[in-house]
């Protein structure tokens, strides 16, 4: 019996050969590599090959193996078709047995699969978003690289560690670990956006935006997979527009106070800044705008910026402890350039307003200002239950000084009067020129004993000037104090009425006195 029979019988050949179809042939071999005999189902561009070594380059080699020694390659025919072929050789004591298989359209398909999953994989290494694989109990399987680059650290510091722990802020770490925790044990379904911050390595805050997918095992939860999208720009873009626009709301309101409200509210409640004030020095003077109240804490971080121009310098000073996590640098030049603009408009109107609200010959505020700033303050009064004192004074024989004098002596006196009233008064307080010779004062947080002080003061101030001046003629003043109380009509006129008629019982009295009631 020769070989060919010996494999013929080892494999019942004809069994073989006539149930053999599809991709899958036989081929019997001597040790030599000729070919013996192939099923009919073997392509033809291998069975015309009369060796099988010529036909699989490299398959020589195998002819040397133990008889159990299976080899599985695939073998690239490039003739008019590329074709793919996977063999595996079987040495027998007679022979060579070659099983085969027909694999170019298997091949092609796992090379196209390998191919999109390289692709993938780099798209997933590099896309600009976060690519996150949790395991069920929250440990990092995967991270890629645009999430590394964007946290500040490595794989190896990252891989396998806990990712709440390493990357959830602390005050909301219990929070979304419980959440997790109870998708994983199916309590709830996976939430499908989700948006929180998440710490870098450096201790900054930067807000994701997750699309989730539960991943499971045998039908049960096994992690999450998660792919973020950084919005902290957005989030910060959409804070200082909001911000912005509101400050801006306040440009359109015509009274200046009600844009400082406003302002003042934006500031507190949605920046968190304590103090916010501008300083305006021009030749003339000195004013302070208070957008924001001063709380008095060393700790808080401070601000200034100055802007000159020709006729004068504004000074803006912020005073903050912590800013809201979207507040930026550049949000708070964007509030110091506002609160310029609008330090500027009430300068200006405040300019105006004084044009229209100061007596000319004495530079104090005019009878209808006056009257304006009494009615808010009996307002406040009423409100906050608060001492203010209302001080109306006469200038004693002023008419006598113009008749003897003329009437240049008599604007001098009144220009004396005027000069001390402002040196012995506060910002705070009011001094106006009510009438002719008749003046009054609106002293806010003061008692009735508190203005006698003032009014004495006023007094010997009246009688230093008049020496410095060396003025001919005496210059003397009666005057009647009064509180706001809170049955006074938010018009001012009982109030007045009373500081009046107490104003008439002290020049009664022998002038230059005053008296409280």
């Amino acid at each position: 019996m020769n070989s060919n029979d010996c494999l013929d019988t080892y494999l019942n050949w004809d069994i073989f050969d006539s149930n053999l179809s599809g991709p899958i042939f036989i081929l019997l071999a001597d040790h030599n590599g000729n070919i013996l005999k192939c099923t009919n189902n073997t392509p033809q561009y291998i069975a015309r090959r009369d060796n099988i070594f010529k036909a699989f380059n490299g398959l020589e080699v195998f002819s040397k193996f133990d008889k159990r020694k299976l080899v599985d390659q695939v073998f690239d025919f490039s003739e008019d078709t590329p074709q793919k072929v996977r063999v595996v050789p079987v040495k027998h004591p007679k022979g060579i047995i070659l099983f085969g298989e027909i694999v170019t359209q298997k091949f092609f398909v796992d090379e196209y699969i390998a191919e999109r999953l390289e692709t993938l994989s780099m798209y997933l290494e590099f896309a600009p978003v976060f690519f996150v694989v949790l395991n069920k109990d929250g440990n990092v399987e995967y991270i890629n690289s645009y999430a590394l680059n964007k946290t500040g650290y490595s794989f190896q510091e990252v891989i396998g560690k806990n990712w709440f722990e390493m990357f959830i802020p602390e005050e909301r770490r219990k929070e979304i670990q419980n959440v997790f925790s109870q998708i994983i044990a199916g309590n709830i379904e996976i939430l499908e956006t989700y948006e929180n911050e998440i710490l870098t390595k450096d201790g900054k805050q930067i807000v994701i935006l997750w699309e989730n997918k539960l991943v499971t095992k045998n039908g049960k939860p096994a992690g999450s997979i998660s792919v973020g999208v950084d919005v902290t720009n957005e989030k910060i873009r959409d804070f200082e527009e909001e911000l912005i626009i509101s400050m801006l709301s306040a440009f359109l309101e015509n009274n200046y106070q009600e844009a400082i409200r406003k302002i003042s509210s934006t500031l507190k409640n949605k920046c968190s800044i304590k103090s916010a004030h501008a300083k305006i020095i021009s030749s003339e003077d000195s004013i302070t705008i208070n957008f924001l109240e001063s709380e008095e804490n060393e700790a808080l971080q401070t601000i200034e910026e100055i802007n000159k121009s020709e006729d004068k310098a504004v000074q803006i000073t912020i005073k903050y402890d912590k800013l809201p996590k979207y507040a930026s640098q550049q949000c708070l030049k964007s509030i110091i350039n506002i609160l310029f603009s609008l330090a500027d408009r009430i300068y200006y109107i405040q300019r105006l307003e004084e044009a229209s609200f100061k007596d000319p010959l004495t530079n104090l505020y005019n009878r209808r200002y006056f009257m304006i700033m009494l009615k808010n303050e009996i307002r406040r009064v009423k409100r906050y239950n608060s001492e203010s004192s209302v001080v109306m004074i006469d200038l004693d024989g002023l008419k006598g000084i113009n008749d003897t004098l003329g009437h240049d002596k008599g604007d001098m006196a009144i220009k004396t009067l005027s000069q001390a009233l402002i040196s012995n008064t506060r910002s705070t307080d009011i001094c106006a020129r009510f009438g002719g010779d008749e003046f009054v004062l609106l002293l806010p947080h003061t008692s009735s004993d508190s203005a006698k002080i003032i009014i004495d003061r006023i007094r010997e101030s009246v009688r230093k000037i008049s020496e410095q001046r060396k003025l001919e003629f005496e210059i003397s003043f009666s005057a009647g104090i009064t509180l706001i109380v809170m049955n006074d009509d938010e018009e001012g006129i009982s109030v007045l009425k009373r500081a009046d008629q107490l104003l008439y019982q002290a020049k009664r009295s022998g002038k230059n006195k005053d008296i409280i009631g």
